[in-house]
């Protein structure tokens, strides 16, 4: 299997957000949100990586990829599932080729979630983010080990043992893009947020997608296509 040089490539993910954005202890600071980020500080591993990193000095550069939350997070807290192609010891960042896929990838992992939980109608508020990635990645694409997890983790052990900063891969969940899973933090750029997006689920499934930025819901069973995703009959939101 060969290699590819990705060089700042822009790769998309979904991540669990709020719109409009509040304050993270803003439902529990009671106007302390200073002194409850302080100790956030003292017990997140999040942020005790990103002490060891900076070495208790402010950074030089603040805006340096590595220590923004987006990007930086991934590596620290574990996933205790594993990954597409690595058991859990092996922390990743993963992504897709486009927002179409960064959705078909999404919607199927929160439905899991929901369904673990017994969750009766609600919904999940989405933000898209967007960086670039470079480096020196196993091509995958086309490879007809995708459904197979026992060749995936061999895969993946070949990408480390080859010191490659991971794998481009053909997503099961849309077979005619491209998806990106990202060894070292080292490899993504800056993160910039795109649309926010709201999930809508039914006590079953994801129905439908609302985007707050097109003002369009959109039928989540379309996102595995290989054309453009297909807006859905309008709803109340």
């Amino acid at each position: 299997m060969r290699t590819v040089e990705l060089d700042r490539r822009p790769f998309h993910n979904l991540i669990p957000s709020r719109f409009p954005t509040v304050e993270v202890y803003e439902r529990v600071a009671g106007g302390r949100d200073a002194l409850f980020k302080q100790i956030e500080r003292m017990t997140n591993p999040r942020e005790r990586e990103k002490e060891r990193l900076t070495r208790g000095v402010s950074p030089i550069d603040p805006d340096d990829p590595k220590l923004k939350n987006w990007n930086h997070a991934p590596f620290v807290y574990p996933n205790p599932e594993g990954s597409r192609f690595f058991k859990p010891g092996q922390n990743v960042l993963e992504l897709a080729a486009d927002l179409q896929t960064a959705l078909a990838i999404s919607v199927p992992r929160r439905e899991i979630f929901l369904r673990r939980t017994n969750e009766p109608r609600t919904f999940l508020e989405m933000r898209q983010i967007v960086r670039p990635i470079t480096g020196t990645f196993l091509d995958a694409t086309g490879w007809d080990g995708v459904d197979d997890e026992e060749r995936r983790l061999a895969l993946g052990k070949d990408a480390i043992q080859m010191g490659l900063d991971g794998i481009l891969f053909t997503p099961s969940e849309r077979p005619s893009a491209e998806g990106v899973v990202v060894l070292g933090l080292g490899c993504a750029g800056k993160a910039d947020q795109g649309d926010h997006f709201k999930f809508l689920w039914d006590s079953e499934r994801v129905h439908r997608v609302y985007s707050f930025g097109d003002a369009v819901a959109y039928d989540p069973q379309t996102f595995r296509d290989e054309g453009k995703m297909r807006a859905a009959q309008p709803i109340l939101i």
